[in-house]
């Protein structure tokens, strides 16, 4: 469990990742849309995307000739809200920004 773990929070080991999944709790978005809302090149993002995507942290589904992609709503919305509260009430780190 514990490699398991450790694989999971490594996912989340850039700020593009992070950017990306708090821009998709928002709404789904293709990796043009992401790429041009985060001012990033769009290879990083669709390498993020694979990333995320490996872990289950996001889908995906075709819509015309573009990918679009979610979060994963039955467990990473949770989380998120989840991070959200803890951060909130507990970070003292958060609290001084």
């Amino acid at each position: 469990m514990k490699d398991k773990c450790h694989l999971f929070f490594e996912t989340l080991g850039t700020k593009l990742k992070v950017d990306i999944i708090i821009k998709l709790k928002e709404k789904p978005f293709s990796v043009n849309r992401l790429s041009k809302q985060l001012k990033q090149e769009r290879s990083k993002v669709s390498h993020a995307l694979k990333s995320l995507l490996e872990c289950g942290f996001v889908k995906v589904k075709k819509k015309d000739r573009e990918r679009v992609y979610s979060l994963n709503t039955e467990t990473i919305i949770p989380l998120l809200n989840l991070v959200e509260k803890h951060v909130k009430r507990y970070c003292r780190i958060c609290k001084k920004k």
